[in-house]
């Protein structure tokens, strides 16, 4: 887990074991969440920029998006749709698992490189970057990219949209963390977030599987999926 080459909240790279868990093949769609919606588990996303609700990016409520990855939700909405859906949101060290697909035979350097682009991954165009997912202008349909797909079978694990973690964000985690199932601290200001979304460029760091980042509340750019086994 972590990176040599990446940024100092990804060091130092180290060994961790992992309980047997699984991980939804694809983020979690706006339909999915609508169906936690009506059975009132979970609340609508609202988004609001100075007090006014704003459905900019946002899939909640868009025509002919019920396919897409449902974004602008907090942290607590995704957590409460996957308590709904008799699951729970996967830690740091299960998404960068499976994303890696380490212990498979494969390796990442965390070294910046050019990486797959658009139409194969949901990204920005790198020769327009203004056009956001591939020229899109925000995410396509969850599990559409033929190039995003990892060895595990998940799709979106690049671009698309990042996903919240069950994590709370620390800095330095990496460097007194526990190596069996780990998990973040007991609080904290801001929650994980993983992968990267239609706003990135290929070859930008933020596309490397080992890349952390951090979030304290929803953002179009986020959505989330969920994971199964012990926590």
């Amino acid at each position: 887990m972590g990176s040599a080459h990446g940024y100092s909240d990804e060091r130092p790279r180290h060994e961790v074991c992992l309980s047997a868990f699984s991980l939804q093949a694809r983020e979690v769609t706006v339909r999915s969440y609508g169906a936690c919606v009506k059975a009132k588990g979970c609340t609508a996303p609202v988004a609001f920029v100075a007090g006014r609700p704003t459905r900019r990016r946002c899939n909640w409520g868009r025509p002919g998006h019920d396919d897409h990855p449902v974004n602008c939700v907090t942290w607590s909405q995704a957590a409460a749709y996957c308590a709904w859906a008799r699951a729970r949101l996967p830690t740091e060290a299960e998404w960068e698992r499976a994303a890696l697909g380490r212990g498979t035979g494969r390796r990442a350097s965390g070294r910046r490189g050019a990486g797959p682009g658009c139409p194969a991954v949901t990204l920005a165009d790198p020769g327009h970057p203004f056009r956001l997912g591939c020229g899109a202008g925000g995410t396509r349909p969850a599990g559409a990219s033929p190039g995003d797909r990892g060895s595990a079978g998940l799709h979106d694990l690049v671009g698309n949209v990042s996903e919240w973690m069950a994590d709370w964000y620390e800095l330095r985690r990496y460097r007194h963390g526990r190596h069996h199932d780990p998990k973040g601290p007991h609080h904290g200001r801001a929650h994980s977030v993983r992968g990267c979304s239609f706003q990135c460029l290929p070859g930008s760091l933020l596309t490397r599987p080992t890349t952390r980042q951090y979030a304290a509340t929803w953002d179009p750019v986020i959505g989330f999926r969920c994971a199964r086994g012990r926590h």
